[in-house]
């Protein structure tokens, strides 16, 4: 790093020395602390020892106990005890997976070792986070294929180990770390491509055809850690004033140092509202309120918070004395239970911190979490309060909190104060392109475009002066082109020299996956960020870029017989002065010895070159924060936040930024190491916030979180246990007060903010009497493939629970489940989308452990663990109370519990303890069901049902047994059994009484569209030529009862899909008062989703009774109407005649369909083409006998097509064969003028249109006042699905039926999906 200039403040210089210390690190040996002195990656002895040698296995056992019961002798120790277990964590399973491949090669991949074969260079790639290797693996030992973007495999930071295939761990262990985890040209391929880093650029493999074996262990994730180890060796190097509580349990409890110096505050922030202001104007509450926080400025906090301002706060007492406690405490405590405001006393007590300093930005507060979700919360509630705030890491989800990133900070703090800064980044940008052109020249002489340079191996000292000399000697020059030493080489080889063969071999492809789902893994340690140098400067986060140098050979010798420099032969013809002297037959072996060799002398300079490439990177890091520093302090930054991971991570920045005051959130979840290493030697006040009776750190290694290592133990829990000063939350405003007492065995003190016991701040569950209920059964549990639990009754219960409460109108954000185990989690996801595939999809379920920190309204708990009655009983994951108080604690009305208390009773003493406690409280509320039974409540009736069996929900709709008398919208019966769900949002599902405007009775059920496959319903008639509209009143007589369509050409059928449910007319519906109807059509009109549902039958039928009265009115007055009125019901016997209307159709020379004018026939059928021509030069038609085509028994049977005129009809030649291929019109696709005129005609009470009948006839028919009998009808559809019953299919829209969205415009949401 260029030193700064002269001019630059002292503090400057300062920054910049602290991240120069930090980012240039290197372990120290310092006598009696030997841990002081290991690298910051573990070395091949750490992970590849000698098990034959007592020494090193006496180092692998050396781990100190961690006494966290007692205070610690001294700071050493302390710290020493912390590293090495720290340490063993994440290099003892890949050390037990390379002794098991050592003594085993051919090993598969097993439950704890990932082994990966054919390992190969392929090149460098030269970013700006350092040099990374490329290489390309196969994945033959998994036996399974691998879905890299569902797996915790080779995660970016994972620890692996290399060795030789040949060598097998026997002696090389070569540690590296992964740089990145690209799927998209990474992953993806075949063989599929990583990049790592070298742990020692000593150990950077050259060679590209040298085949490695890689060994990943499944358990430990070293970069969750390798940063702490560092920080753990930096701060015994640092004194901080913290150190007396954290090593000695120092209880003296003292005021932090700045407190000392200026213990006035400004805590006018605590008042929040004025009481008894409904007495009061909107200026005098304003008035008072400006008052009292003036009087508030400049307090005194070193007595304590006045109870004064109990009544103009919204805190209430134990918050005000926890708040108290953070303003002023070098190390401050503060445990907060489920649902008391810790996040929000947080907030409080650090808007007081801040807005007491005398100018913004001037110290900067660090906030961490153990959870990017944590940290982006409390951030939010900064932000919102007007505090400039700033985010390290790339990993938060929340878009508000990314415009906060450091890399935004940059981009809005471009100041001139940073060119000193950008001079040096240019000279060490160019000192690192520098380097790279030299890689590229070494790598360039020993893998050429084409063969070897003959003076790159005389300079490596590969072949003798006199050697060089003959390959160039006179007498051959005419033989190769003159000054080429190339082409003089080429010669040489002759027939020799062959090109290298592509990289064929191809990674197995396997059927079966494996079962390995990243959706469950709660674990945010695994989504570490690549360092922020990078993630900044690319487009692609978590994606390495940079300069690519590739490494392979294009050329070789010819060498059938493997010839190497340990034949005689060869070492023979290596030793002749002349090269031309060398048999033919040996100079491929001999090239391939030369490359061998060139490559050797060139890889120390190779691994010089990355070396310093490092170097360089690393004072580009420097240069990096140091800006980050200036932008920091140009923005008048007031928080930085982070993870506790990015505490060590970034520890050089942070330090740099010397912070005096570090609030820690979920501190019980946080593991002790992570928080002592970053202990800045400028910090003067710890905050730690959390609770120890919920969860715990997480250990991936089980022995060394139990006795005697406790490596679950935090620092917050082992601070309380040694009785150190501590405040308690106490007042919970999160559940009701009957779920409060659930939680009262583990907090006897919490008691009930008065917000949750007024009588509408909770409302009751719907269909639910009681707002908690024990659901305990016997139910026997299951293993996957994972080796975790499950429970498929308990999860099928869940899942239909859940329906019930949807149909209930719960809102399904207001529903959340939690279970202790990801394979159960797996069972119920799987079981609602194949059970609740209508609804919406629901994605409320967790495990305990990601669920830390939330609630909800309504929590169902599934504890999967049950072997029936009489066992075995295990308890597994459940005997752990911190979870138990998790999972007990997130529900705010709602709260119900489904397991087999039987087990958990008799497990073990830990679950004995947590659970019984439970059902005791339970029990005493009288809401356990030992009977295996669970009460529901009908909302409507009051009925309480009880479900003992997820088969006993088949028959609940969401109500009780009784039956449900209510009518639908459409005047249908309802007919089903109770339910909660609004009849205007149910589907009627009896068969359609209407006609439509084809004369046809619709064929689908009463709550579906009106269909009819008939083309004068669709309009379809894609190959017609354009028909002229018929007047009716030129050839009628001036009747206006028939008209004909237009459409040209045929091709606006061709424009759409024809959707199968009927066209663009539809009939209306109304309410059903008889058996028979007037058979009045609706106005055509398009269906817009489910609008009928509000739609006036009644009004509409007697609107249309009227048309139809005048229309027969004025037909009785013409003398010249082609259709007479059909007789009165009472004469139905009676002679009734109908007419038909039909086209002329011929065909032309090209076979089009040519349609002539329109012909009213006189008699009953279609004549032949014969008598067509003579009565079109008549102008008459025949009568039709109604009797002849009608059952005089029936009044109400319909006349189809294929009865009008049977055995009169005369087929069309050549139609049959056009109307094969003829599509139908979609229903957007129908002009216009035909459907205005069928609204006209409609109008009139009179209905026709185009038909084809199943024959292929072309006719128009005009049927009035014909009902379709009952017989006839379009039957439903249940569409039935497996463990659904038939009445949710009967009853409500199915959301699968996609060709409906065709015609729907109304939201979804208006409709039930059970």
């Amino acid at each position: 790093m260029a030193s700064p200039d002269q001019s630059q403040a002292p503090g400057i210089q300062r920054e910049l020395d602290i991240i120069k210390q930090h980012v240039n690190y290197e372990p120290v040996s310092v006598s009696g602390q030997g841990w002081r002195a290991y690298p910051e990656i573990p070395t091949a002895r750490d992970l590849n020892p000698d098990w034959d040698d007592p020494s090193q296995r006496a180092e692998i056992t050396h781990l100190l106990p961690n006494t966290w019961q007692r205070p610690w002798s001294d700071k050493n120790t302390y710290l020493e005890t912390h590293y090495r277990l720290q340490r063993e964590e994440v290099i003892t399973m890949l050390r037990f997976s390379i002794r098991k491949f050592r003594n085993c090669p051919l090993m598969m991949d097993d439950e704890e070792t990932c082994i990966y074969t054919k390992v190969f260079v392929q090149g460098y790639r030269m970013t700006r986070l350092g040099p990374v290797c490329q290489i390309q693996f196969s994945t033959e030992r998994c036996g399974k294929k691998i879905r890299w973007s569902q797996t915790r495999r080779l995660t970016t930071g994972a620890l692996i180990v290399l060795s030789t295939a040949q060598d097998a761990f026997k002696t090389i262990c070569i540690p590296a770390t992964i740089a990145d985890h690209p799927i998209r040209d990474g992953l993806d391929q075949n063989p599929p491509l990583i990049q790592i880093h070298w742990a020692n650029m000593d150990d950077a493999i050259m060679d590209p055809t040298l085949e490695l074996v890689m060994v990943e262990s499944r358990f430990g994730y070293f970069e969750a850690v390798r940063h702490c180890l560092v920080g753990l060796q930096q701060v015994a190097m640092t004194y901080s004033p913290i150190d007396k509580y954290l090593v000695g349990a120092d209880k003296s409890d003292v005021l932090a140092e700045y407190v000392k110096k200026k213990p006035q505050m400004n805590i006018s922030s605590l008042i929040h509202h004025v009481p008894n202001s409904s007495d009061m104007t909107r200026a005098q509450v304003a008035e008072e309120m400006r008052q009292i926080r003036e009087s508030l400025t400049s307090q005194s906090v070193i007595d304590g918070i006045s109870n004064q301002l109990s009544p103009y706060t919204n805190l209430d007492n134990s918050q005000l004395e926890a708040v108290h406690r953070i303003l002023t405490k070098e190390l401050a405590i503060v445990q907060g239970p489920p649902g008391t405001g810790k996040t929000f006393t947080s907030v409080q007590a650090l808007q007081i911190l801040l807005e007491s300093q005398k100018e913004p930005g001037n110290s900067v507060i660090v906030v961490a979490a153990q959870t990017n979700h944590a940290v982006d919360q409390i951030l939010i509630q900064l932000i919102n309060l007007g505090f400039n705030v700033a985010r390290l890491g790339g990993r938060t989800q929340n878009e508000g909190i990314k415009r906060y990133s450091m890399y935004n900070l940059r981009r809005r703090a471009m100041l001139p104060s940073f060119l000193g800064g950008d001079r040096d980044y240019k000279t060490f940008e160019a000192a690192r392109k520098k380097n790279i052109s030299t890689l590229e020249t070494i790598v360039k002489n020993v893998f050429p475009q084409d063969i070897l340079d003959p003076s790159a191996l005389h300079s490596a000292g590969i072949i003798s002066e006199g050697q060089l000399d003959s390959l160039l000697a006179d007498e051959w020059e005419s033989a190769s082109s003159p000054n080429s030493s190339d082409v003089t080489l080429s010669e040489w080889l002759g027939d020799q020299l062959v090109a290298v063969p592509p990289n064929t071999f191809r990674d197995p492809i396997f059927e079966d996956a494996e079962n390995e789902d990243m959706l469950d893994l709660e674990d945010e340690d695994y989504q570490v960020d690549l360092d922020d140098c990078i993630v900044d400067e690319d487009e692609d986060r978590g994606r390495i870029h940079g300069r690519w140098v590739p490494i392979c050979h294009r050329w070789t010798g010819s060498n059938p017989h493997n010839r190497n420099e340990n034949d005689l032969v060869i070492r023979r013809e290596l030793r002749r002065e002349n090269l031309w002297d060398i048999d033919i037959k040996y100079r491929g072996a001999v090239y391939q010895y030369w490359q061998r060799e060139l490559l050797r002398a060139r890889v120390q300079d190779f691994r010089k070159t990355l070396a310093d490439n490092v170097r360089i990177c690393k004072n580009l890091k420097i240069n990096r924060w140091y800006k980050d520093t200036q932008c920091v302090k140009a923005c008048k930054i007031d928080i930085v936040g982070c993870t506790t991971t990015g505490l060590c991570k970034y520890r050089g920045l942070l330090s740099a930024l010397a912070p005096r005051t570090m609030l820690i959130e979920e501190a019980a979840e946080t593991r002790e190491a992570n928080i002592m290493s970053a202990l800045y030697g400028s910090l003067q006040q710890l905050i730690l916030v959390g609770d120890h009776q919920q969860l715990a750190p997480n250990c991936d290694i089980a022995a060394l979180g139990e006795d005697p290592y406790y490596l679950r133990v935090s620092m917050f829990e082992r601070l309380v246990k040694l009785k150190m000063p501590f405040s308690v939350l106490n007042m919970q405003r999160r559940m009701t007060p009957v779920l409060r007492e659930i939680l009262n065995p583990f907090y006897p003190s919490l008691q009930d903010h008065p917000v949750v016991m007024k009588e509408d701040a909770r409302p009751a569950v719907p269909g639910m009497k009681l707002e908690s209920f024990f659901f305990h059964h016997t139910w026997s549990e299951g293993t996957d493939e994972n080796m975790s639990k499950y429970n498929l009754l308990e999860a099928d219960m869940i899942v239909h629970f859940v329906d019930y409460l949807l149909m209930n109108g719960v809102d399904s954000t207001k529903i959340t489940i939690l279970t202790f185990y990801r394979g159960q989690r797996k069972k119920i996801v799987k079981e609602m989308r194949r059970k609740l595939s209508h609804r919406a999809p629901f994605t409320n379920v967790h495990t305990i452990d990601s669920y830390q920190g939330e609630e909800n309204d309504i929590i169902l708990l599934s504890l999967v663990r049950s072997n029936g009655p009489n066992g075995p009983h295990k308890a597994g994951f459940l005997r752990d109370q911190n979870r138990g108080v998790v999972a007990i604690s997130r529900a705010r009305r709602g709260f119900y519990i489904f397991g087999n208390m039987i087990n958990l009773a008799n497990a073990c003493p830990e679950s004995s303890a947590m659970w019984g406690r439970i059902e005791e409280v339970f029990r005493r509320q009288k809401r356990y069901g030992s009977d295996s039974r669970l009460p529901i409540t009908c909302q409507r009736h009051g009925n309480t049902s009880w479900i003992g069996h997820p088969e006993d929900w088949v028959n609940h709709h969401g109500g009780c047994a009784l039956p449900c008398l209510d009518t639908l919208n459409c005047g249908h019966p309802c007919g089903r059994r109770c339910h909660w769900v609004d009849h205007s949002r149910l589907i009627c599902q009896r068969p359609c009484e209407r006609v439509l405007i084809c004369g046809h009775r619709c064929h689908e059920i009463c709550g579906e569209q009106c269909r009819c496959t008939c083309h004068a319903f669709t309009g379809a008639y894609p190959d017609d030529e354009e028909w002229s509209e018929v007047n009716p009143s030129e050839e009628h007589g001036g009747s206006n009862s028939a008209t004909g369509s237009r459409i040209n050409g045929g091709g606006a059928g061709r424009r759409g899909r024809h959707n199968g449910r009927g066209g663009r007319y539809h009939g209306s519906r109304g309410p059903r008062t008889s058996s028979t109807h007037n058979n009045a059509c609706g106005s055509p009109r398009r269906a817009r989703g489910h609008s009928w549902t509000t739609f006036n039958a009644q009004r509409d039928d007697a609107r249309r009774k009227e048309a139809r009265q005048r229309t027969a009115q004025q037909g009785r007055g013409s003398s010249n109407g082609p259709i007479p009125p059909l007789p009165s019901q009472s004469t139905a016997n009676a002679d009734r005649s109908i007419h038909e209307t039909y086209r002329p159709v011929t065909l032309s020379h090209r076979g089009r369909r040519n349609v002539g004018e329109a012909i009213v026939s006189g008699s009953s059928g279609t004549p032949s083409p014969e008598k067509t021509k003579l009565e079109s030069v008549r102008g008459q038609t025949p009568p039709i006998d109604l009797h002849s085509t009608m059952d005089s028994s029936s009044t109400d049977r319909p006349i189809v097509s294929s009865e009008l005129g049977t055995g009169s009809f005369t087929p069309i030649n050549g139609f049959v064969s056009s109307l094969d291929n003829m599509s139908l019109l979609d229903t957007d696709s129908v002009l216009d003028t035909p459907l205005q005129d069928v609204h006209r005609l409609c109008e009139n009470g009179q209905v026709e249109g185009p038909q084809l009948d199943r024959q292929h006839y072309t006719t128009t028919i005009i049927v009035q006042d014909v009902i379709m009998p009952t017989a006839l009808r379009a039957r439903p559809n249940p569409r039935l699905q497996a463990d659904k019953p038939e009445w949710e299919m009967e009853s409500t829209v199915d959301g699968s039926v996609d060709d409906t969205k065709l015609h729907h415009e109304h939201d979804e949401e208006d409709l039930i999906h059970f």
